[in-house]
């Protein structure tokens, strides 16, 4: 079966969608949960999580530590969930987090304006302007954020498989089509693909590990894994107050690597430039 991650605008069916889905397939259906998840491994509440991984930030902030911290558990809490191969999700840019992760099947829902207004006002008590400003508010500012992070508009239909339009079928024949979908042989959860979803949830859980160490918070740690050898890659700046007071030393990447449940090699391989002409 598959991983299928559902992409919509705020009031536009996504939670019926997945949960039809989840009761036609027998496959458990994620949301929120996995920030929850993910702020239980930082220690820190879902709010604050939530601010970081799904607010745009300010015109004038940057992809600061502790935003990429929140993102790379997020990832992980994901990947953990979707290890075995078939989960619904639909909660914060699952197409992105596991993208080039197989057997991931990515829809976009979208529905009409008014109909989604209509959504708004019976579930949130809001009058029409004040639902269709709402709906605006949200749809604008995750264009902000997915353009921020991904550098991709999350509205384009080439970034999903499936582009289903809730203005002229309901929900449970989408759901009957995705449903249909997932049947093919091309989505079968093989050997294979469960053991790259092994290795993927593995590699998220060493960057994690590395990330949250606020010695590097200003290096973006790329890893991969192979049946538990992992594979560390990292930008380092060669001058400036970041490698004078905190490294990074190989050594140490390692030893934090070989904390993570599984791992059984580490490799590290550093890119180093300069960061700025010394004085």
């Amino acid at each position: 079966m598959a991983i299928i991650t559902i992409s919509r605008g705020s009031m536009s069916g996504g939670m019926a969608f997945a949960e039809c889905l989840s009761k036609s397939l027998g496959y458990p259906s994620l949301g929120r949960e996995v920030l929850v998840k993910a702020a239980e491994k930082l220690g820190v509440s879902e709010e604050k999580l939530r601010g970081k991984v799904e607010r745009s930030p300010g015109f004038w902030e940057r992809m600061t530590s502790d935003r990429r911290i929140y993102l790379v558990a997020a990832q992980s809490a994901l990947a953990d969930a979707a290890v075995n191969g078939d989960l619904v999700y639909h909660g914060h840019a699952g197409h992105l987090l596991l993208k080039d992760v197989p057997n991931v099947l990515r829809v976009r829902l979208i529905a009409p304006m008014s109909m989604r207004i209509r959504e708004a006002m019976e579930r949130q008590g809001l009058d029409y302007r004040a639902a269709r400003n709402y709906i605006r508010t949200v749809d604008e500012e995750r264009l902000r954020w997915t353009k921020f992070v991904y550098g991709l508009d999350w509205r384009d239909p080439k970034n999903y498989d499936i582009v289903l339009n809730l203005e002229s079928i309901t929900i449970p024949t989408a759901c009957a089509m995705i449903a249909a979908v997932v049947q093919l042989p091309i989505y079968a959860t093989t050997d294979e693909v469960r053991k790259k979803l092994r290795d993927f949830a593995l590699a998220c859980r060493v960057k994690v590990a590395l990330t949250a160490n606020s010695k590097w918070g200003s290096i973006s740690f790329d890893v991969k894994a192979d049946d538990g050898r992992v594979e560390v890659f990292g930008e380092v700046p060669t001058s400036g107050v970041l490698v004078r007071q905190a490294g990074p030393d190989i050594g140490e990447i390692e030893l934090i690597a070989k904390t993570v449940t599984g791992v059984k090699e580490v490799v590290v391989n550093l890119r180093r430039f300069p960061e700025f002409a010394e004085p």
